[in-house]
C-alpha cells in the first residue's frame, strides 16, 4: 500500500523555572489587586462578557475561543488553505486512496503536571473523535503510533482535524487542558488568567481576559491592556489610533437579509427590490465600510464570490399593498430605517412594517423552533474562522434555521454538501447552493465584515489579517 509520510520538525523546549516574584505579579494581575509596571509580560484582553467555565462544548462563545487558540493545539493546522502542517505530531502519513491515516504523537507534549501526550492518549483520542467525524472507521495502536483505517475515500479528515472543537483535551475543573503553548489558571466573573507552561524571554508569559466595566472602566485607560479588538470600536480609547499601530482584517463573517416567507413571488420580488447598499447603511448607520460579496459565503471561503448580488427588481401585481415586517433589535437605526422604509415602500407598493424587538428576544425567535417566526426579513450574521462552509447556510436552511418554509430540494442539497468529503467537490457543490439560496430568494447577501485591529507598537513579528485569522497565537508574539 502507497503512503505518503510527512515529517514535522519540532523546536526543541527547555524547562525554565518562573521566579517566585512572577508568580506573585501574575497573582495580584488575575484577582485585580495591583497594577503591574509598564514592562510587564503581560497580554491583556477585554471581552464584553466572560464564560463561566472553558471547554470545547461552548467554543462559539468569542472569549472560549480566544482562550483555545492558546491553550490548545490542533493536530493539523492549514493556514494556507491547502497544504497540512502539525505542531504536536513527529510524522504523519496517509495513503493515496484517504482510507488510511497514520499519527506519531510527539511525546515529549503534555497537557499538564500529571497527563503527557502519549501513543496510548492519542489512541484513546482518535476512537472518539473519530466517532464524532462519522464515517465507519477503526482504530488500532501500532506500539509509537495510531493508525485509523476508514472503509471508504476520507479526504475531508484531515481539514475536520484542524478546528480547535476538535483539538486534543483533557478535563481539568471548569476548564480543560489542550497542548498549547498556555493552560487556564483561574476564572473568576470579572477575570480569566491563564499562564505559559514554559516562560520565556521578550515574549508573553501571561494573558489576562478582563470582562468589560462600561465607559469608565480603568483598563480602557491601561497600556498593559493588548487587545481592545474584542469590543465595539465605538467603546475603545481615544489613544489607540495613535499609541497603537493598526492593520486591515477582512473576516470570515458574512452578514445577510434571510427572507421568511412561503410565496417564492414574495421572496423574490424582496431579493430583487430591495437596494443592498441603501439597505445596510441604513440597518447598520455606524458602519461606513462594507465588503461586497455575492452570496452567503465570504470571500476567503470555497465557493465565494466577490462584488454585490445581481438584482432586477419587478413586483407583481397581486402582492402591492403586502404588509412586509423587518424584525430590528438595534435602537441607533431606528431613523434611518423609517427612512428607507418609505422610500421603498413608494417605490414598491409594499407595506415594509419595521418592528422593534429587545435584543435578548432574537435568538430563541431565529434560531428555537418552539418559538413563532413573526417576521419576513431578519438579519442574520454567519461566521466560522475554519474555512468550512456549512455554517454560512446554517443559519438559512439548517435545522435552527431563521426561515421556515425551505425548499426540500435545498435542504437535501445542503445535507449533501455538508457529508462531502472531497474539498473539490464541496465547493462546487457550495456555490452551486449559495446560487440556489440566491435564485428561491432566501437570502439576500449584504456585506462581509472588515475591521481595523490594533496592537501595541512593540511587537516585531505581529501579522494579523493573515489567513483572515484574527485571534493572535499570543505565544508567537515577540518583542
Amino acid at each position: 500500500m502507497h503512503f505518503l509520510k510527512m515529517t514535522c520538525k519540532l523546536h526543541s523546549r527547555k524547562h525554565k523555572l518562573i521566579a517566585l516574584s512572577a508568580f506573585i505579579l501574575a497573582q495580584s494581575l488575575f484577582c485585580g489587586c495591583q497594577p503591574l509596571s509598564s514592562g510587564s509580560d503581560v497580554w491583556g484582553v477585554i471581552f464584553t462578557s466572560l464564560p463561566s467555565h472553558v471547554s470545547a462544548e461552548n467554543i462559539e462563545d468569542p472569549a472560549v475561543a480566544y482562550i483555545f487558540r492558546q491553550t490548545h493545539e490542533p493536530l493539523f493546522r492549514q493556514e494556507d488553505g491547502e497544504n497540512f502542517r502539525s505542531k504536536v505530531l513527529l510524522n504523519w502519513a496517509r495513503n493515496i486512496k484517504y482510507t488510511e491515516y497514520k499519527f506519531w504523537p510527539d511525546s515529549d507534549l503534555r497537557f499538564n503536571d500529571k497527563i503527557g501526550f502519549s501513543a496510548g492518549y492519542l489512541y484513546s483520542f482518535a476512537e472518539k473523535i473519530t466517532r464524532k467525524y462519522g464515517a465507519p472507521f477503526e482504530a488500532s495502536l501500532e506500539k509509537d503510533h495510531v493508525v485509523v483505517k476508514f472503509r471508504t475515500s476520507q479526504p475531508g479528515y484531515l481539514l475536520f482535524l484542524t478546528q480547535y472543537k476538535n483539538a486534543p483535551s483533557v478535563i481539568n475543573g471548569p476548564t480543560e487542558d489542550g497542548l498549547g503553548e498556555f493552560a487556564v489558571k483561574n476564572i473568576s466573573k470579572a477575570r480569566i488568567g491563564l499562564e505559559r507552561k514554559r516562560s520565556v524571554r521578550n515574549g508573553y508569559n501571561r494573558i489576562v481576559l478582563s470582562q468589560y466595566g462600561g465607559p469608565t472602566d480603568p483598563n480602557l485607560q491601561s497600556r498593559l491592556i493588548a487587545d481592545f479588538n474584542k469590543i465595539s470600536s465605538f467603546q475603545w480609547p481615544s489613544w489607540i489610533k495613535t499609541e497603537y499601530t493598526g492593520f486591515d482584517n477582512i473576516e470570515l463573517r458574512s452578514v445577510g437579509l434571510a427572507i421568511n416567507h412561503p410565496d417564492a413571488q414574495v421572496r423574490n420580488t424582496l431579493y430583487n427590490c430591495i437596494d443592498v447598499d441603501e439597505f445596510r447603511r441604513a440597518a447598520i448607520p455606524a458602519r461606513k465600510d462594507f465588503y461586497d460579496i455575492q452570496t452567503v459565503l465570504p470571500v476567503g471561503v470555497p465557493g465565494a464570490s466577490g462584488g454585490r448580488p445581481v438584482q432586477a427588481c419587478i413586483v407583481p401585481k397581486r402582492i402591492r399593498g403586502m404588509a412586509i415586517v423587518l424584525a430590528n433589535p438595534r435602537s441607533d437605526n431606528q431613523k434611518e430605517l423609517a427612512t428607507f422604509s418609505d422610500k421603498f415602500n413608494k417605490n414598491t407598493g409594499l407595506h415594509l412594517v419595521i418592528k422593534q424587538y429587545q435584543p435578548k428576544e432574537m435568538n430563541p425567535m431565529l434560531f428555537d423552533r418552539n418559538y413563532a417566526r413573526p417576521y419576513n426579513l431578519v438579519i442574520v450574521v454567519a461566521e466560522n474562522f475554519n474555512r468550512e462552509q456549512d455554517d454560512f447556510f446554517d443559519s438559512y436552511v439548517g435545522e435552527d434555521r431563521a426561515i421556515n418554509d425551505v425548499p426540500a430540494s435545498i435542504r437535501k442539497n445542503f445535507s449533501l454538501m455538508r457529508g462531502e468529503g472531497f474539498p473539490g467537490k464541496k465547493r462546487i457543490m457550495a456555490e452551486k447552493l449559495a446560487e440556489q439560496l440566491s435564485s428561491a430568494g432566501l437570502a439576500l447577501p449584504l456585506y462581509q465584515t472588515i475591521v481595523k485591529l490594533y496592537y501595541p507598537k512593540r511587537i516585531k513579528n505581529l501579522s494579523v489579517g493573515r489567513g483572515f485569522i484574527e485571534n493572535p497565537d499570543v505565544a508567537d508574539l515577540r518583542w
